[in-house]
C-alpha cells in the first residue's frame, strides 16, 4: 500500500485519501505566470509601449482634447444630424434628447457622460479595426479559423477579473487598462459574427461572380460584405452593448465615467448619486444602442437587447435566427400598386385651422408672457421677487421659460403637419406619404400640449414675497392658440380616413381602465407630494448630530467591521437634520405654484376619456373601431399635457435655481402619471393608419 502514501516536507507519509496531499502534487500555474509576466516587463517594455500607444492616443486626443471640449450644444446637435442620417429623424431626435437629459442632471453628469462615450466608442473603435478582418479572414480560410475559434473561446469563458489583473500589471490603473480589458471582453461577438455572415452568402451568387471573370477582392467588396453587411452591424451592435456593460469594471480599474459614478455610490450608499448616474448610464446606453442598431434589430427594449448580446456571445448564429425572426414578417413593397386615401375637405380644413394655430402659437413665445417678475423664477431665486418695469417672453427664464418652449414645440409641429398636408399632394389629389407622426391625432395630441401648457402658466400662482407680477398678451394668444388648435384637430379627426391594421378586439379594455386609474393616483400622490425643496436656510448641523457622528467614527476606527453599518447611521443623522432645515411645498398649497390642481382635473378629465376609449361607451351604442381612435387621441393628448406640468415645472426650476432649491418628487410623479396616460393610448393608436387606394389597373397587369 505504499503508492497510497506521500511524503510530507518532514518525511512523515501522508495517506492518498486525505486532502493534504494534494500540497504535494500542486501545478505551479500561478507561479509559471508570475515568471512569464516579469520576464514581459522586463524584456519586452518597447512591445507594451506599441499596444498602449493606439489607446492612449485616442483617449487622449478625441476623449479629453476634443470632446470633453467640445459645448454640450453641439453635441446634442451632432448627434440629431448624425442619427437623423444614419438612421431616422425619430432616432436622432430621440437620440438628442436622451443627451440632454444627461446634462440637465448636472455638468458633472455631463462630462462623466461624455468620458463613458467617449471610452466605448474608443473601444468599438479598435474592435472593428480588428475584428471585423480577422472575421473576413477567417471566413475566407478554415485553417484561419480553427486556429481563431479557441482563442475566441478563451476570451469569452475567462472571467474578467483573471485577465484584468496582467493588465493592471502592465499598464497601472485608469482608463488605458480598463479600455483594453473592455476591448477583450467585447471583440468575439463581431469576429464571429462577421465570419459567420460571411460564410452565409449564398453559395451560389459568389460562384456566379466568379464565372463573370470578377477577381477575389471584387468578390468580397461587391458581394459577400455587402450580403453580409446585416450580421456585421449586429456584431458592431452586440460589441457596444457589452462595451456599455464593462464600465462598471472599468470604473474598479480605476477609470472615470459613469461606471465610476455608481461605484462611488455603492461604496457610500448615497441612493441620489446612484440613481442619477445611474439614469444617466441608461439614457447614455440608450443613445448608442438607438444610433448603431441594425435596420432588423429596432424592436425590442434596452436591457433585453444587453441581455440578448450576453447570452449569444458563443452563439452568434442564434442571434441571428432572433433577430432575423423579426424582421420575417414584414410586407411586401406594393408601393407602386397602392396609394393612401386622400384627405377629406373636413380634414383639410381641420388641420389647416390646427396650421394657423401652430403659426399662432409659436409667435406667442415672443410676445410678452410676465411682467414685473419671474412667475417661476421667483420661487427659487430671490432676484426673480422684484423685477419692476421688466418684461419676458415665453422663452426666456424669467418668463414662459419651460412651459413656453413646449408652446413652441407645439406650434412647430401643428405646422409641419399641416404643411405636410398641403405639399405632399401627389397625383389625383392623394397624399404621396403616410407618415405616422404627420397625423390628425398627431396634431390633437400636440394642440392639448399646448392648450395646457398655456394654461398651466395661467394658474400658477406667483412666488411668495413677489411685489407686483402681470400676465402679458403673449399667454393668452398661446391659450387661443392652443383651443383652436384643439377645434381644429378634432374637426379633421372626425372624418380622417384612417383604420385600423388590425381589427380591435371588440370587449372593453378593463387592463387599460386599470392602468388610467394607476396613472390618475400617481398624479393625486404626487399633487399631495413635495414639488420644491428649499435648503437655503440650512446650517451646520447641531452639536448633538455632529458628537453622534463623531462617535460613529470612533466605533469605525476600533472595529473596522463596523463601517458600513455605521456609515448607515451617519447618513440617517444627516438626513433627517436636512428634513428639519428643508422647507417643503407641495403642488396644492398656495405658497407654491398650485400645479397640482390643474394637474389632477387634467388627469381626471383624461381617465374620463379612458372610458370611451377602452369600449365602454360601445357597450350601450355599439363598438366602433374609429370612434375609440378618436377617444384615444384625446386621452394622448391630456397625457402629454399633464405629463408637461411636471416636467416643465423641474425644468424651469433647474434652469434658474441654485443648489440648495430642487424640484419634488411630486412634479416628477405627476410627470410620471401623465406618461402612463399616453402610454395606454399608445397600441391603439399605433394601429391605425391611413387607408390604401389601390391601383386596380397595375395590379391587373401584374397578374
Amino acid at each position: 500500500m505504499s503508492f497510497l502514501l506521500a511524503q510530507t516536507a518532514n518525511k512523515e507519509p501522508v495517506s492518498f485519501f486525505k486532502t493534504e496531499v494534494l500540497d504535494q502534487w500542486q501545478i505551479p500555474v500561478g507561479y509559471w505566470f508570475d515568471q512569464m509576466v516579469d520576464w514581459i516587463d522586463g524584456n519586452l517594455q518597447w512591445l507594451l509601449d506599441v499596444v498602449k500607444w493606439p489607446f492612449d492616443f485616442l483617449l487622449t486626443n478625441f476623449v479629453n482634447n476634443f470632446l470633453l471640449q467640445i459645448p454640450w450644444f453641439w453635441v446634442v446637435l451632432f448627434t440629431i444630424v448624425l442619427g437623423s442620417l444614419i438612421r431616422t429623424p425619430r432616432v436622432g431626435i430621440t437620440a438628442g434628447l436622451g443627451l440632454v437629459l444627461c446634462g440637465l442632471l448636472g455638468m458633472t453628469y455631463w462630462l462623466e457622460t461624455m468620458r463613458t462615450i467617449g471610452m466605448v466608442i474608443v473601444a468599438v473603435t479598435l474592435c472593428a479595426i480588428v475584428g471585423i478582418p480577422v472575421g473576413i479572414i477567417s471566413a475566407r480560410n478554415d485553417g484561419i479559423w480553427n486556429t481563431v475559434r479557441p482563442i475566441l473561446d478563451a476570451m469569452q469563458t475567462v472571467h474578467t477579473f483573471v485577465y484584468m489583473v496582467p493588465f493592471v500589471f502592465f499598464f497601472s490603473i485608469g482608463v488605458v487598462p480598463a479600455t483594453m480589458v473592455t476591448m477583450i471582453y467585447a471583440l468575439p461577438p463581431l469576429i464571429r459574427l462577421t465570419n459567420l455572415g460571411i460564410r452565409q452568402v449564398p453559395e451560389d451568387v459568389v460562384e456566379a461572380s466568379r464565372a463573370y471573370g470578377a477577381p477575389e477582392v471584387r468578390v468580397l467588396l461587391d458581394v459577400q460584405l455587402p450580403l453580409a453587411r446585416p450580421a456585421i452591424m449586429a456584431g458592431l451592435n452586440q460589441t457596444l452593448m457589452l462595451s456599455v456593460a464593462m464600465v462598471g469594471i472599468a470604473a474598479i480599474m480605476g477609470a472615470a465615467g459613469l461606471g465610476l459614478q455608481v461605484f462611488r455610490a455603492v461604496q457610500n450608499l448615497d441612493v441620489g448619486l446612484g440613481i442619477s448616474s445611474g439614469l444617466a448610464l441608461w439614457t447614455m446606453t440608450m443613445v448608442l444602442d438607438r444610433l448603431s442598431q441594425p435596420e432588423t434589430t429596432d424592436a425590442g427594449n434596452l436591457w433585453t437587447r444587453i441581455n440578448r448580446a450576453r447570452i449569444h456571445r458563443k452563439d452568434p448564429t442564434g442571434y441571428l435566427d432572433a433577430i432575423n425572426e423579426k424582421g420575417s414578417g414584414k410586407r411586401e413593397d406594393t408601393k407602386k400598386l397602392e396609394w393612401v386615401e386622400p384627405a377629406t375637405k373636413e380634414e383639410k380644413l381641420g388641420l389647416g385651422i390646427a396650421g394657423v394655430a401652430g403659426f399662432v402659437a409659436v409667435v406667442s413665445t415672443f410676445l410678452t408672457w410676465g411682467q414685473n417678475a419671474g412667475l417661476f423664477g421667483g420661487h427659487s431665486r430671490q432676484a426673480d421677487l422684484d423685477l419692476t418695469g421688466e418684461s419676458f417672453n415665453g422663452l426666456e427664464a424669467s418668463g414662459g421659460s419651460w412651459f413656453g418652449y413646449f408652446v413652441l414645440a407645439g406650434g412647430l409641429i401643428l405646422i409641419a403637419i399641416a404643411s405636410s398636408l398641403f405639399t405632399r399632394i401627389g397625383s389625383d389629389s392623394r397624399i404621396g406619404s403616410d407618415s405616422r407622426w404627420l397625423s390628425p391625432d398627431a396634431s390633437v395630441i400636440a394642440s392639448f400640449g399646448i392648450l395646457i401648457s398655456a394654461l398651466a402658466y395661467l394658474v400658477a400662482n406667483p412666488a411668495q414675497g413677489t411685489l407686483s407680477y402681470s400676465h402679458g398678451l403673449g399667454v393668452y394668444v398661446a391659450l387661443i392658440a392652443g383651443i383652436l388648435g384643439v377645434l381644429g384637430s378634432l374637426w379633421a379627426l372626425r372624418t380622417a380616413p384612417y383604420v385600423p391594421h388590425r381589427p380591435l378586439d371588440l370587449k372593453v379594455g378593463w387592463g387599460r381602465i386599470a392602468a388610467a386609474s394607476v396613472a390618475l393616483l400617481i398624479v393625486i400622490i404626487g399633487s399631495i407630494s413635495g414639488w420644491t425643496f428649499d435648503e437655503r436656510g440650512k446650517k451646520d448641523p447641531p452639536m448633538e448630530a455632529i458628537q453622534q457622528i463623531e462617535e460613529l467614527k470612533r466605533q469605525t476606527n476600533e472595529n473596522p467591521a463596523m463601517a458600513a453599518a455605521n456609515t448607515v447611521k451617519a447618513q440617517s443623522i444627516l438626513n433627517q437634520y436636512r428634513l428639519s432645515v428643508k422647507i417643503i411645498t407641495d403642488g396644492l398649497t398656495d405658497k407654491g405654484a398650485g400645479l397640482g390642481k390643474i394637474s389632477i382635473v387634467v388627469a381626471t378629465i383624461g381617465f374620463l376619456f379612458v372610458l370611451p376609449a377602452s369600449g365602454v361607451w360601445g357597450m350601450i351604442v355599439g363598438f366602433n373601431e374609429h370612434r375609440r381612435w378618436r377617444w384615444s387621441a384625446i386621452v394622448a393628448g391630456l397625457g402629454v399635457g399633464t405629463a408637461q406640468i411636471g416636467i416643465g415645472w423641474i425644468a424651469s426650476l433647474a434652469r434658474v435655481s441654485d443648489l440648495n432649491i430642487v424640484s419634488g418628487v411630486g412634479a416628477f410623479l405627476t410627470a410620471t402619471g401623465g406618461i402612463f396616460l399616453l402610454l395606454g393610448s399608445r397600441s391603439v393608436l399605433n394601429e391605425f393608419k391611413r387607408q390604401k387606394v389601390y391601383d386596380e389597373n397595375s395590379i391587373n397587369q401584374k397578374a
